[in-house]
């Protein structure tokens, strides 16, 4: 903030302009620089007396009615220099220009990502505001944005609410436990104003999270928080990214300004907002969500700061990213369903959460005379599950033809994932002609496992590599090059595995059949998930979970029922079902929960 008086490098805050003209302390001192700056300019600028009672005459508030007339007339800056000569209103520390410059070669990105993780927020049919996907099924708005009713009081209805996304799509959603309402003196959205102070909106943060009836997440893409979340720490540069009247105009640059008396509301110099903007993101510098648009206050945009609900949030978001299971691959039943697969969910939860020997999953059949049908299917919950965190990719290698240089083939994987390495050459001493072939593409791949932890460590993200059963002969070097990764990768912090078959291969480090197994000192391992028969129960907790994900009521003779038609004429010992019908299963229940979707689960 500055004038033409004084050089632009000025910068202050206004409240702390008004708290050294309110304090008895300073007032004097105040009164006196005022005093020296209007030496010439009598008529130009009021006395401090002029001042005060022009403010009681109006009912203003004194200091504030000080700072408002003096940057009227152009002279805010060169008071704020006179108090800085008396010791007063001191400047800021250094100003950190990462706050207020946006890297031009992440900008593009970003925009990108917007344009999919954007979105409106209807009721009844009606755009009433905006979101922002910040999980795979999770949308984040404004309370008020989808309130049927005031925040004091109590009503069992709950909203008809659906979001538009950037691609076209409109998909149902219903509002989460745990929302805060906005304050009372903020509602209605229409007629209420803006708090003056925290009191009048503690613990209300005006904030909800929507579950999507179908994670369109994982398709698109979705908005990351800030981490972590901070207090107010100057004008900092901010994008906001809204649907004012409920129509895509761009994104909006400005900066945030401080609120009188309030840390639970930030101001921002926005033009764009109108109807349609509440709920909208403002991300930082860092291109992360520092709040949501809110409202207007003091002639600015209005914000609520993650800072404030952050708490609320990250545990549904994390619980989204990393659901306890899938029941199908994208939430619908078009889709692959998951027939008795607990354990890789737990084996999978394990690697990404902890114990911190748990490092990835061995899925391995039970009887080698199956064929390998059932692995590749490992890769799409993975893949799925995967997809729905920004901070963790995949790759895949396959053998479906003969791969004479496997950590060659790993490293053109990673390559076709966007994750470029160096492909490591043989070192002195471990040449082709200088030691024993198994030594040479073992510490080949060894390396390559480093490089890749490495690329994944600078990337931020954590990498999980999935090797497929060969359908071809796999010949010693192969299985010489991927113990060798295995054993190095289970070492690294950001690398994590999943091997599909390989029964016949004796894999290095411990392996887990239950999280207990892999507390507690030890080796690192992988938890080793086999493709055992199914049973009833396997069945009725896939409709059930159905039944639930998909927001359906369903009674339990229809369990019972759709469960006895999906096991009908298969053979069985003692109750259970051999793995093999686990496709067979799947396709006699889709049509069901089809059914069950439609129907919308009445009874």
């Amino acid at each position: 903030m500055a004038n033409d008086d004084h050089p632009p490098a000025l910068t202050f805050e206004r409240e702390d302009i008004e708290r050294v003209i309110r304090d008895p302390d300073t007032r004097v001192q105040a009164a006196e620089a005022l005093e020296q700056i209007r030496v010439g300019r009598e008529v130009a600028i009021p006395s401090p007396e002029a001042l005060d009672a022009s403010a009681d005459t109006l009912h203003k508030e004194r200091a504030h009615f000080w700072v408002m007339m003096l940057e009227d007339v152009h002279c805010l800056a060169t008071f704020v220099a006179a108090l800085r000569m008396r010791g007063l209103a001191t400047e800021p520390e250094e100003f950190d220009y990462k706050q207020v410059m946006f890297d031009e070669t992440l900008m593009p990105g970003f925009i990108h990502r917007a344009n999919t993780f954007r979105c409106k927020v209807r009721v009844a049919g009606i755009v009433k505001g905006s979101g922002i996907l910040v999980g795979p099924s999770s949308v984040l708005t404004a309370w008020h944005v989808i309130a049927v009713a005031a925040p004091n009081e109590v009503t069992r209805v709950q909203p008809d609410v659906d979001v538009v996304l950037p691609d076209g799509r409109t998909i149902p959603a219903i509002m989460l436990p745990g929302a805060s309402p906005c304050a009372d003196v903020e509602w209605p959205p229409e007629g209420g104003r803006a708090p003056t102070n925290d009191e009048e909106v503690l613990d209300r943060h005006d904030v909800a999270l929507l579950r999507l009836k179908q994670p369109a997440g994982i398709h698109l893409t979705f908005a990351t928080l800030a981490t972590p979340p901070y207090a107010y720490r100057g004008p900092a540069a901010i994008v906001l990214i809204s649907y004012p009247d409920g129509e895509w105009r761009g994104i909006e640059v400005t900066k945030l300004r401080k609120l009188r008396n309030m840390t639970a509301r930030w101001g921002y110099d926005a033009l764009g907002t109108s109807g349609g903007s509440s709920g909208g993101g403002c991300f930082d510098t860092s291109f992360s969500l520092a709040g949501i648009h809110q409202g207007r206050a003091e002639g600015a945009g209005r914000l609520v700061p993650l800072i404030c609900f952050d708490s609320i949030v990250r545990k549904v978001i994390a619980d989204d990213e990393t659901p306890e299971n899938l029941w199908s691959l994208d939430g619908t039943p078009e889709s692959g369903l998951v027939v008795g697969r607990d354990t890789f969910f737990i084996g999978y939860h394990a690697a990404m959460r902890g114990p911190v020997r748990a490092r990835g999953v061995w899925v391995r059949r039970v009887d080698l005379t199956h064929d390998m049908a059932g692995l590749p299917f490992s890769f799409e919950m993975l893949d799925k599950l995967v997809a729905r965190r920004p901070d963790t990719r995949l790759i895949r290698v396959s053998f479906d033809a003969l791969v004479p240089d496997l950590p060659n083939e790993i490293a053109r994987r990673a390559a076709d994932a966007r994750i470029q390495v160096q492909l490591p050459e043989a070192m002195s001493g471990v040449g082709a002609d200088q030691t024993e072939p198994e030594a040479v593409v073992a510490d080949r791949s060894r390396r390559l496992a480093q490089s890749l932890d490495e690329k994944a460590r600078e990337l931020g993200i954590l990498l999980w590599v999935f090797f497929d059963h060969p359908a071809v002969v796999f010949g010693d070097e192969s299985r010489w090059a991927l113990t060798a990764f295995v054993d190095q990768a289970l070492r690294l912090e950001r690398l994590r595995i999943m091997l599909a078959g390989y029964e016949a291969i004796q894999m290095p480090g411990d392996q887990f059949d239950t999280r207990v197994d892999a507390e507690g000192e030890g080796s690192p391992g992988l938890f080793v998930e086999y493709l055992t028969d199914v049973n009833a129960q396997d069945v009725r907790n896939l409709i059930e979970s159905a039944a639930k994900e998909m927001h359906c009521t369903i009674s339990t003779e229809r369990v019972t029922e759709w469960t006895n038609e999906a096991l009908k004429d298969l053979n069985q010992v003692n109750g259970r079902y051999d793995s093999v019908y686990r496709t067979q299963i799947a396709s006699r229940l889709q049509p069901r929960l089809k059914q069950l979707r439609d129907e919308g689960g009445n009874e």
